[in-house]
């Protein structure tokens, strides 16, 4: 949104005052419509006001017009133009050296950049704005900015800049006295104290909000700030989350506001299910249906329709079941919408299911496993992938944060107790609350951090668990096809065959499918075991080592800072270590990881982790005509165990600048070796360590066979051999 006009131009003008009246009312008009949502009206509003300034040869009028052309272009998320346009409007700011047309263009193309989630980007421009004029020349621009800082800090997840930058901007805003900025930000903050985990200080900032958006009577402001009470009580009070969820759906009605209107009305039909008021939820969803139909937005009506499918199942009215079923399955189909398609056929089997028409359900459930697995092959293995790069990327940014946080708050220490030396009380407890808030914030941060990675093992663990039911699905159906088969079968026998022979045939047939089903258990509870194995022996003891060393740090933390601190770090490191072992773990009991090719990735991986950190140099060689070739998920997991001891050895012992590593097939063998350029050690001396001793138990359990060479100053050599399936 344009923040203000200045009416001052250049010589040489060719309009007069009425023009510039003319234009900038235009602009203040696009400005008012697109605040109610009519943003085409609004793009027309500004693109009048471009052509009569390009044609009146007003420079000015035409820099704002093209910010505000791009402002327009954001909200209807046409980006593609948001960028150019910004830049000419740039362009003219330089020209005439306006230092606000320039600080506003900084400003738009941050907020443009934040909108696609480029916050490094975006903080560099929202800061060029400040440099450019805002910062100098405060006002209520300026709070925009900072509130806007605040917003991007937010997104990244560092909540006591968030929260800092808030407090900037409603400092500024009531020194001006413009409470519409200041409501903004106050509702902001309070959700940022949400976000903290500070719900009573959430709510109060909330409701401050209310109030000052009731004396402005900001209708869109205040369905927003309702909206967002509502979710706050939604876990707590479910009385209170519908009070403000019917609060913002009257403030949206009032305003006219029909995309908050669809989303109130949803909302509302959400809670009213919660409390078991199917009924006033099933009216609730219909008025938001209406509304979907009267913007034409199919996703959303596809979507609100299945809802109103089950809300009137749950009714017992089978005729409008149907009927919204079958709307929302044709505009999903129309849509070619998968997501919308496997939720429809889903809900519609559970929906047979329960009417005990098992048929259909089954064929529902057919149906909705296809979408499924369909969206799990398109996307389900990339938006993993991005989750554990995201995961790890993070991690290590939090582990820097962590450490400069703790350096942080040891200064502050020093400081508050000079403050407390000199006798200055109050700057003592104020570096008491920062040293809290940067406590609070880190603690955030960490538990974030833990929440993603438990979020990454729950997406592929659903995964595993989605993979199983199809594969068992599919089993039963193959089961009950031969049933049907073997029924008629023996229908044809009892003709010809007398009872007896029949009735041992039948004995026989259901000893031999006991005997199946009882193998596939006895396969089911082998795997179950193993893995159950692993993680004891993988995790179990790990843990343990973290619980005494735990409890060592808590009693040496006074006593004993710096042993309480080894014991920290020998914390992180065992925790890593175990981290490490559960996605060794997970990734070796994915059926898509039985090619040889998932396991060069992994390798690969392990590699640039392990030894690229360390300078020494890698040459990875392996034969492309083996990637094809499968290994089961226990051979796999000792095969990488053996390649990730050798692999470790190797960089922390080995002091080697080269590490070769070769995986070929020869001779009905598939080889592994792992040389390298250190200094080697005496062969006849090899101690009986767990490492080597594990090592050639795997070997073994592979059926093969582990060879380890070495001469003191020329490196070392490790061979694995084992039959080629």
């Amino acid at each position: 949104m344009l923040l203000s006009f200045v009416t001052v131009e250049v010589k040489a003008q060719r309009y007069n005052s009425a023009d510039s009246a003319r234009i900038y009312k235009l602009l203040d008009a696009a400005d008012d419509i697109a605040v109610k949502g009519t943003l085409d009206s609004a793009m027309h509003l500004a693109n009048l006001a471009w052509q009569l300034s390009k044609e009146k040869k007003m420079l000015r009028g035409e820099g704002f017009s093209l910010l505000k052309i791009a402002d327009i272009s954001v909200q209807r998320s046409d980006s593609n133009d948001a960028e150019g346009l910004l830049a000419d409007a740039l362009k003219i700011g330089t020209q005439l050296r306006d230092s606000f047309i320039v600080a506003l263009a900084y400003y738009q193309r941050g907020q443009y950049y934040m909108y696609k989630e480029l916050y490094g980007e975006a903080e560099d421009l929202f800061k060029k704005s400040l440099a450019t004029k805002f910062e100098k020349d405060q006002s209520s621009h300026t709070a925009v900015v900072y509130n806007d800082m605040g917003y991007l800090f937010g997104k990244t997840g560092e909540l006591e800049k968030q929260v800092n930058w808030y407090l900037k901007a409603i400092r500024i805003y009531e020194k001006a006295g413009e409470m519409t900025g200041l409501a903004t930000t106050t509702a902001n903050l309070g959700a940022a104290y949400y976000s903290l985990g500070k719900t009573e200080e959430a709510i109060i900032y909330m409701k401050e909000a209310v109030a000052m958006r009731q004396k402005l009577g900001a209708m869109q402001g205040l369905a927003t700030t309702y909206g967002n009470l509502s979710s706050i009580y939604a876990a707590t009070s479910l009385d209170s989350a519908i009070k403000y969820q019917e609060l913002a759906t009257k403030c949206a009605e009032r305003n006219g506001l029909k995309i908050s209107l669809v989303q109130g009305y949803t909302n509302m039909s959400l809670l009213m299910n919660r409390q078991k008021k199917t009924a006033e939820a099933l009216e609730y969803i219909k008025k938001a249906i209406a509304i979907c139909r009267e913007l034409n937005d199919k996703t959303g009506l596809a979507d609100r329709t299945r809802w109103a499918a089950i809300l009137s199942a749950d009714l017992k009215d089978s005729a409008a079941t149907e009927n919204y079923y079958q709307e929302a399955y044709q505009l999903a189909s129309a849509l070619q919408n998968k997501t919308l398609l496997r939720d429809i056929f889903g809900s519609k089997a559970v929906y047979y299911k329960n009417k005990n028409d098992f048929e259909r359900a089954y064929d529902n459930l057919k149906k909705y496993y296809l979408y499924r697995d369909s969206l799990i092959n398109e996307k389900t293995a990339t938006n993993i992938a991005e989750l554990q790069t995201k995961y790890e990327t993070e991690k290590k940014d939090n582990e820097i944060a962590s450490l400069n946080t703790d350096e942080k708050i040891k200064q502050l220490e020093i400081e508050k107790q000079k403050a407390i030396i000199t006798g200055n009380l109050l700057e003592a407890k104020q570096k008491q609350n920062e040293i809290d808030l940067l406590s609070k914030s880190k603690d955030l941060q960490d538990l974030r951090l833990k929440q993603q990675g438990e979020e990454l093992e729950k997406q592929l663990l659903i995964s595993k668990n989605n993979e199983q039911q199809l594969k068992l699905a599919e089993k039963d159906k193959q089961l009950k096809e031969r049933q049907l088969q073997n029924q008629k079968l023996f229908r044809d026998l009892m003709i010809a065959a007398i009872a007896g022979l029949v009735l041992l045939g039948f004995v026989l047939f259901n000893r031999i499918r006991l005997k199946k089903r009882l193998e596939q258990q006895e396969a089911l509870i082998h795997v179950r075991n193993n893995i159950s194995r692993d993680l004891h022996d993988e995790i179990g003891s790990t843990l343990s080592s973290i619980n005494i060393l735990s409890a060592v740090s808590q009693r040496n933390i006074i006593k004993d800072k710096e042993q309480a601190a080894a014991s920290m770090q020998q914390i992180t490191e065992q925790s890593r270590n175990m981290q490490q072992a559960m996605s060794d773990i997970v990734w070796a009991i994915r059926p898509d990881n039985d090619r040889l090719e998932s396991m060069a990735v992994r390798m690969r991986e392990f590699v640039s982790h392990t030894l690229e950190p360390k300078g020494i140099t890698t040459l990875l060689d392996i034969d492309k005509n083996i990637l094809q070739q499968s290994l089961a998920m226990e051979q796999r997991r000792d095969f990488f165990l053996i390649f990730k001891e050798a692999v470790n050895n190797a960089a922390k012992y080995s002091d080697a600048s080269n590490v070769g590593i070769k995986l070929s097939r020869n001779n009905g063998f598939l080889e592994l070796s792992v040389r390298d350029d250190g200094k080697g050690f005496d062969s006849n001396k090899i101690t009986s360590s767990n490492g080597l001793k594990n090592m050639k138990e795997r070997a073994h359990a592979l059926r093969g066979s582990l060879h380890i060479s070495s001469v003191v100053g020329k490196g070392a050599l490790v061979l694995l051999k084992i039959p080629a399936t």
